[in-house]
């Protein structure tokens, strides 16, 4: 009687070898889709790692956060903090304020870009900002009393343009 010259060892491994192939097919599924998931993460962080970095004018003393800003030229520029909120950080040419920005404030359909002032006379007190990506509202001094309250019936809103520098 003749036996197979490759012996019964090679008949265990081929059929071990047929046996692996659906599981190759799983590992280069896998493979791929956790490249596929690090390409989709990485593109979301790519995104929102751009901050909103820009300028805007101021052509009176303004208050902001209790703080009076004279008249002049701003720049502003959001970082991140190593909490989950980030920090507005606007320079003027004698003064730098920065205002803690809560996630909150984080807005997906926000596109306008603004800052949003109440104006009574000659006080102007900056309450919101609008950039893309965020609407950021401002601590603003309370009314109090009737005749503050009175008073506040004759302020009005005043928008100022802000201009977001195009992120690269």
């Amino acid at each position: 009687m003749q036996t197979d010259s490759h012996g019964p060892w090679t008949t265990k491994l081929s059929r071990f070898k047929e046996g692996m192939k659906p599981m190759r097919k799983i590992t280069k599924a896998l493979v791929l889709a956790a490249a596929l998931l690090a390409a989709g993460i990485s593109c979301s962080s790519i995104s929102a790692n751009s901050l909103p970095v820009g300028a805007f004018t101021l052509r009176h003393a303004t208050q902001l956060n209790g703080t009076t800003l004279p008249a002049g030229e701003y720049q502003f520029k959001m970082t991140r903090t190593q909490t989950d909120a980030n920090m507005l950080v606007i320079t003027g040419q004698k003064q730098t304020i920065n205002v803690l920005v809560p996630s909150q404030a984080a807005c997906d359909s926000c596109k306008n870009e603004a800052l949003k002032m109440k104006v009574q006379g000659d006080t102007r007190i900056i309450t919101a900002m609008d950039l893309p990506g965020y609407h950021v509202d401002f601590k603003t001094p309370r009314a109090e009393g009737a005749q503050e309250a009175a008073n506040d019936a004759s302020a009005w809103v005043e928008q100022v343009a802000v201009h977001v520098t195009p992120a690269n």
